[in-house]
């Protein structure tokens, strides 16, 4: 995790965004009919626009109690750092959870960067070699060492899009797909996977 650790400096935390302050960009390009970030199509910024309908309704999944319970026992603070982009489906689908569980924990602080403004974060945290996003990556707040990572989507999700992918599908109809699918497991494939990462990240904090 050498590499990983040191990319993420006190600079790159200072460039980051809250959530609110991300969702307020998002906004922004919208409402000038782009995206966010350096990439910008006409294609993004239609994705962009059905996204940010998407964020302002997953901010509002329930979520579990135990999982609740969990953040607001964490022993020592962590800063949870997402890559993402208004134009990402899975991004807009599960990064309002992981803020929503943030908010919930004096312990956790979450910041977000854009993918194409920090490519040097971005490879080192790939996933399957590729820039795949939602990437969450879990620091100690006080040393900004990696202590963990998750992403681009749950497991289950994750199995869905590559079955996805072996049909060929056009493209606007394989993100249309995924989306759907993403949409209707609300929240919950998400937060059963953080119920059994957050311990583990917790026991590296205090090694």
């Amino acid at each position: 995790m050498g590499i990983q650790q040191s990319v993420i400096t006190a600079d790159v935390v200072a460039q980051s965004l809250s959530f609110n302050e991300y969702l307020e960009m998002v906004r922004e390009a919208v409402a000038q009919g782009k995206t966010t970030g350096l990439e910008q199509t006409e294609f993004l910024a239609r994705l962009t626009k059905d996204n940010l309908a998407i964020m302002e309704r997953t901010y509002q999944t329930p979520l579990r109690p135990d999982l609740v319970e969990m953040v607001q026992a964490l022993p020592k603070p962590q800063l949870w750092l997402v890559l993402t982009e208004g134009w990402c489906g899975d991004a807009a689908v599960h990064l309002p959870v992981l803020a929503a569980l943030a908010d919930q924990s004096s312990n956790v602080e979450l910041r977000t960067i854009l993918r194409s403004e920090q490519p040097v974060v971005m490879d080192a945290f790939l996933t399957g070699g590729g820039r795949s996003i939602p990437k969450l990556i879990v620091l100690d707040a006080q040393t900004l060492k990696a202590i963990g990572s998750w992403g681009p989507r749950p497991q289950v999700l994750q199995e869905f899009v590559q079955e996805l992918k072996l049909q060929e599908l056009p493209m606007t109809e394989f993100i249309k797909k995924a989306l759907q699918r993403s949409e209707e497991d609300n929240g919950q494939a998400l937060q059963e996977e953080l119920i059994h990462l957050i311990p583990h990240w917790t026991r590296t904090t205090l090694v």
